[in-house]
């Protein structure tokens, strides 16, 4: 395994399409789940309601890492990215229209048009998009290079 460079680390964030979201309770027990994302000015971006487990443990605990990972059938090559921070909310709307922006464009792209319960509206006041403030970013890959993977 080899670090990935910080290019590296962008274009797979970028062309990557699901990450896993894990957090603690404050007893320490692990929870994690899969969400859509999106990589932006040096953070990343969820739409993420607080409801449920995931907003009981959020509300003890703001500290979560978010993990991507791509890999080959036969595993020969494989990658992951970790991004470790705090979880908090985005209040701006300039901000929230750009992270909108940027992520309709990123899985219009990536589903090649077909978006499951497109239509959809919700205001940016009450979208419920987090951000990562990221305290540490890092990627290994079996291979120096594995973006041909991630445009495979």
């Amino acid at each position: 395994m080899v670090e990935m460079t910080p290019d590296e680390i962008v274009t797979f964030l970028n062309q990557a399409r699901i990450g896993r979201l894990s957090m603690a309770d404050a007893n320490g027990q692990p929870y994690t789940i899969p969400l859509p994302f999106c990589w932006m000015d040096g953070a990343l971006y969820v739409r993420l309601p607080l409801t449920g487990r995931k907003g009981q443990i959020l509300s003890q605990n703001d500290r979560v890492c978010f993990e991507v990972d791509r890999f080959s059938d036969t595993l020969d090559d494989y990658a992951s990215v970790l991004i470790e921070g705090r979880l908090g909310a985005v209040a701006d709307l300039t901000e929230k229209a750009r992270v909108k922006l940027n992520n309709d464009t990123k899985y219009d792209r990536l589903r090649h048009g077909y978006r499951p319960g497109h239509g959809r509206r919700t205001e940016l006041t009450h979208l419920p998009l987090r951000k990562i403030a990221v305290e540490r970013l890092s990627g290994r890959a079996k291979e120096p290079s594995l973006v041909h993977l991630v445009n495979g």
